[in-house]
């Protein structure tokens, strides 16, 4: 409910935002929400993940337009969220970081992994003047954050109290990512995907694992 309501507001502001920007403004800069699941790539059989893995990304672009026509290279900036949810928690030794099953005897709610990064979009887009928008790009993401939540059983002090444990932290996680991106849509409402072509953790000392996104994107301008 808490997730509707928040996608509710934030269309009723984007919505506000677009009708007091003028034309020139519209047509030279690029705002927008992509909301979108995770599809992980190459997991280890000890990670079981949800199939719904909710995320989201803000960006914003300077069009560069070719003349008059309704080509434009764009680059910009963005800030994403990626989440994974499973019946697993992350371990850690000296050498890897690695992904092992919760026990049947730890009762839980939520297991989540989560990394947000700062990204560096570049896309080239077509425009039509009735706003039919086509885009393709590549995009560079700098991790900014990791965290795991686990809500459930203590399984720390093995007690069976409800608790909150998060981590932060996680080792051997690569610092960058890059994928190619698609767009395609019309108006404020498109669809959206990014295929990461990079490993989330480090090669040999982790999971081989990366996500490719689906989702909407919602552009006010």
């Amino acid at each position: 409910m808490k997730n509707i309501l928040l996608l509710a507001l934030l269309l009723v502001c984007f919505n506000s935002f677009s009708q007091v920007v003028d034309e020139e403004t519209k047509r030279k800069f690029t705002f927008g929400l992509d909301l979108f699941t995770d599809i992980w790539q190459e997991t280890p059989k000890t990670l079981e993940p949800r199939t719904l893995n909710p995320g989201v990304n803000i960006f914003g672009s300077y069009n560069y337009i070719f003349g008059e026509s309704n080509v434009s290279f764009s680059p910009g900036l963005g800030l994403s969220v990626h989440n994974l949810f499973s019946k697993s928690r992350i371990g850690t030794n000296s050498d890897s970081s690695f992904f092992e099953v919760i026990p049947d005897d730890i009762s839980f709610k939520r297991s989540k992994f989560t990394t947000t990064y700062l990204d560096i979009p570049l896309e080239l887009r077509y425009k039509s003047k009735a706003e039919f928008r086509l885009a393709v790009g590549f995009k560079f993401g700098f991790l900014i954050n990791a965290q795991t939540k686990f809500k459930g059983d203590d399984f720390i002090n093995d007690l069976k109290n409800e608790v909150i444990i998060k981590q932060g932290n996680i080792s051997f996680l690569e610092k960058n990512r890059y994928g190619f991106t698609g767009r395609i849509g019309y108006k404020w409402l498109n669809i959206w995907g990014y295929y990461q072509l990079s490993s989330t953790f480090v090669k040999g000392s982790g999971p081989d694992m990366y996500p490719i996104s689906v989702g909407i994107t919602i552009i006010p301008f």
